[in-house]
C-alpha cells in the first residue's frame, strides 16, 4: 500500500498529541454542558478539541475531506477523509472518569486505513495502521486466544440500546459469557485490542464513533464487524461486535441473529 503510511501515522499522532493537550485542560473541570438534538450532551472541550484537529488537517492537508462529530462535513467526496470523534464518552468526561477518549481515523476511497485510540488520561494510545501490528504506547499488542463466549469477558454500552434484536442478544451473551461489565467507552476497545477482554458489544453508534476502532482491533489479530457479521463502512447501521478470535466472533454473530 503506497498511501505515505508513515507521513500519515506521524500527523495522526500530532492530531492526537493536540487531542490530549484540548481535552485534558479542560477534565475534571466546572465546564458549561449543552444537550444537542439527539439528547447526548456536548461540552466546550468537545468543540474545542474538534476545531483543533479540524485546523491542523486543513493546515497540512488542506485537500483531504473531515467528517466529525460536532461540525459540518468537509470535501466529503476527497480520495482521503479524516474522521474525528474530539472526546468519545462525553459522559464519562463531565463525570471526572478517565475512560473517555480521542478517536482519529484516516479512510482511503471511504475505507479505513488509520486508526487512532487515544485515551490521554490513562496515558494510553493505540495506534492502528492497514496490514500492520497493532501499537499502543509504542509496543506491539495482540488479542487474546479466547474462542468461546463461555471463557469470555464481555465489555458493552447497553445500557443504551433500543433495537430489539440486539438488546435480546446482549441478554443471551451475559448469560453466557464468563464475566461482563457494562461501560468503558472506547478504552474498552483498547483493552480489547491488548488482549485484556475478549467481546466488545454496542449498538446506535455513528461513523465518528467506529471508524478509527477498525484497523486497531484488526491489527492487534481480532475481528470487527456490525451485528450481521458485515464488514464496517461509512454506511454501517451503528452496530458493533468487536472478537478477539474468528471463532469466537462466529459463535457470538449465530447467537445475536
Amino acid at each position: 500500500m503506497n498511501l505515505k503510511t508513515a507521513e500519515f501515522t506521524k500527523f495522526a499522532n500530532s492530531l492526537a498529541d493536540y487531542a490530549s493537550k484540548t481535552s485534558m485542560h479542560y477534565f475534571r473541570n466546572k465546564i458549561e454542558i449543552e444537550i444537542k438534538d439527539d439528547e447526548s450532551p456536548v461540552t466546550l472541550a468537545d468543540k474545542e478539541t474538534e476545531q483543533v484537529l479540524r485546523e491542523q488537517i486543513r493546515k497540512v492537508y488542506p485537500e483531504h475531506g473531515i467528517l466529525g462529530e460536532e461540525f459540518e462535513n468537509e470535501k466529503i467526496d476527497s480520495e482521503f477523509i479524516w474522521v474525528i470523534d474530539p472526546i468519545d464518552g462525553t459522559r464519562s468526561y463531565i463525570a471526572g472518569h478517565k475512560d473517555f477518549g480521542n478517536l482519529i481515523a484516516l479512510l482511503h476511497n471511504k475505507k479505513p486505513v488509520l486508526g487512532i485510540i487515544n485515551c490521554p488520561a490513562h496515558n494510553e494510545r493505540w495506534i492502528g495502521v492497514k496490514n500492520e501490528r497493532t501499537k499502543c504506547n509504542g509496543k506491539d499488542i495482540q488479542t487474546s486466544a479466547i474462542k468461546e463466549i463461555k471463557d469470555a469477558y464481555l465489555f458493552t454500552s447497553g445500557l443504551y440500546f433500543q433495537e430489539p434484536q440486539i438488546r435480546q442478544g446482549l441478554e443471551l451473551l451475559k448469560e453466557k459469557s464468563r464475566y461482563y461489565r457494562l461501560g468503558g467507552d472506547c478504552y474498552m476497545y483498547g483493552m480489547l485490542a491488548s488482549g485484556l477482554i475478549d467481546v466488545v458489544l454496542e449498538d446506535t453508534l455513528k461513523a465518528h464513533d467506529y471508524m478509527a476502532l477498525v484497523n486497531v482491533i484488526e491489527g492487534a489479530g481480532g475481528i470487527i464487524t456490525d451485528k450481521f457479521g458485515r464488514e464496517i463502512s461509512l454506511e454501517s447501521g451503528g452496530s458493533l461486535v468487536a472478537s478477539s478470535t474468528s471463532s469466537l466472533h462466529d459463535e457470538i454473530i449465530k447467537l445475536i441473529n
